[in-house]
């Protein structure tokens, strides 16, 4: 009797984490959107070191070598004087704070203040002086030091190991607010942080700019990535077209990481393969844009129609109200009238992106 009423706790710890192995279980298995695939399997190398709880997106980067070399000294600048100025200070203090510091346990030293004999002015003015270099040295050690260390650790090291070539590639990940997303199913139940976040972030306009200056409040630049990318391509493992503009994410350990490769949207504005007729509509509805000072808008509506378009089932009839609907909400965020703008160009019905 004393040795079953021992094993009873085990039997009742097994039976209140089965349903938790179900429930992972459960979480974990659901239904891939069609915009995303399995990532393949030549990828393996590049993605065994990313963190699956962050997204990555990938693009190559065409901008000039001599515009990348030009941002890239600014930056070095910038870091240099940061340096500069952070040693100017260590020098001061190095006169400072040690005579400050035998003052306050009571010896002899030239930064010690006679109370009895001093004015307050004098007092105050001292005192307000001291706290100023005390924070500004604070400041210099909290928020600025980290600088120069991330930029000799990342940019720096990434531009030694890959230099400045026409076509590099870009990778960039997520920051802290992907970690509350749940792995997998995210994709297909939280359209806002697809197109409040993702999509917004690999738009044409957004990719006109070089790498660096794709750092912002939602992503950061991966450099260890780039160089192991840039690794795999000089080895021949890999191709430089395999980092076309993607978006990573990882969909648990059932499903793996899964890859959206998005579509082109040079071919896209050129109406490339498209029926003559369509084309010239694309055409004319991107230069209307272009002339309003809102071709933003044409792009953005490409993302829409493109991500719309991809999911299980296709471009369904409340899918295309859906798409439409949202179109119009950027248009008259844009100050832009929707229907006359539509009744301009002669509707966009009959286009399949």
């Amino acid at each position: 009797m004393v040795k079953n009423a021992k094993q009873a706790p085990k039997a009742k710890a097994f039976a209140t984490a089965e349903p938790k192995a179900k429930e992972a279980s459960k979480s974990d298995s659901f239904d891939v959107p069609a915009a995303f695939t399995q990532a393949p399997s030549s990828l393996k190398s590049f993605l065994e070191p990313l963190s699956p709880k962050r997204i990555y997106l990938l693009h190559i980067d065409n901008h000039p070598p001599s515009f990348k070399l030009q941002i890239f000294l600014a930056h070095l600048a910038i870091n240099i004087v940061i340096v500069a100025f952070i040693l100017y200070r260590i020098y001061t203090g190095l006169y400072t704070y040690p005579d400050i510091f035998t003052a306050l346990v009571g010896g002899d030293s030239p930064a010690k203040i006679d109370t009895s004999a001093s004015s307050w002015g004098f007092l105050s003015s001292t005192i307000a002086w001291r706290t100023f270099n005390f924070l500004l040295d604070y400041f210099l050690a909290t928020l600025f030091l980290p600088w120069p260390v991330r930029y000799l650790l990342g940019p720096a090291r990434c531009r030694l190991a890959v230099g400045f070539q026409s076509a590099e590639i870009i990778v960039r990940y997520s920051r802290e607010w992907s970690e509350s997303l749940q792995p997998g199913t995210w994709i297909r139940d939280d359209e806002a942080a697809m197109k409040e976040r993702v999509i917004p972030a690999i738009l044409p306009l957004r990719l006109q700019n070089t790498g660096y200056l794709l750092i912002d409040a939602d992503w950061d630049v991966d450099w260890d990535a780039i160089v192991k990318a840039h690794q795999l391509v000089k080895s021949e493992k890999l191709k430089i077209e395999d980092f076309q503009t993607s978006v990573l994410v990882h969909g648990g350990p059932s499903k793996g990481w899964l890859m959206w490769r998005v579509d082109d949207e040079a071919t896209v504005a050129s109406g490339e393969g498209l029926p003559s007729a369509a084309r010239d509509r694309i055409v004319a509805f991107k230069d209307k844009l272009t002339d309003l000072g809102k071709e933003d808008l044409f792009y953005r509506w490409v993302e829409i129609i493109q991500y719309e378009s991809t999911h299980p089932g296709g471009f369904t009839p409340e899918r295309q109200r859906s798409a439409m609907l949202e179109v119009r909400e950027l248009f008259e965020k844009e100050g832009v009238d929707f229907d006359q703008f539509w009744k301009d160009i002669g509707g966009m019905e009959g286009v399949s992106l």
